[in-house]
């Protein structure tokens, strides 16, 4: 008969948790690509009041209009990718702590933990039982 094992018999690597080394340099290298565009507008804009002209200022608004454009697209999509990698991470955590003690119900009470906890799932209220132990 096979013994249990426990989860300290299980190797203890951070392996899963740690990030692709490229993950790492993605947020300086979009940074960089921002940079690169911002001053190439830029200096379309240097040139064009350089060599002045009547369409030397429209010219150089418009290039204040896409370096704006592109700043702001490029810290709005930065800012709701983190949110949604916090989000994501933050719910397997969960997933994982309710893995865990699912699996330490005993095998009679998991049908009535299930409908529980899709009835919390659908925005039920607590059985009165249940919120008087809370």
């Amino acid at each position: 008969m096979d013994e249990p094992t426990s989860v300290m018999d299980e190797p203890t690597s951070d392996h899963h948790d740690r990030a692709p080394w490229s993950d790492s340099i993605k947020p300086i290298g979009g940074l960089v690509a921002v940079a690169i565009g911002v001053a190439a507008v830029l200096t379309i804009a240097i040139v064009a009041l350089a060599i002045g002209g009547d369409q030397a200022a429209t010219i150089a608004s418009s290039t204040g209009g896409v370096i704006a454009s592109v700043v702001g697209a490029f810290f709005g999509v930065k800012i709701g990718t983190d949110q949604s990698r916090t989000a994501a991470e933050g719910e397997r955590r969960e997933a994982a702590k309710a893995t865990v003690l699912a699996a330490h119900l005993p095998v009679d009470a998991a049908p009535a933990a299930i409908k529980l906890a899709e009835a919390v799932a659908r925005g039920e209220e607590l059985p009165e039982e249940l919120g008087e132990s809370r």
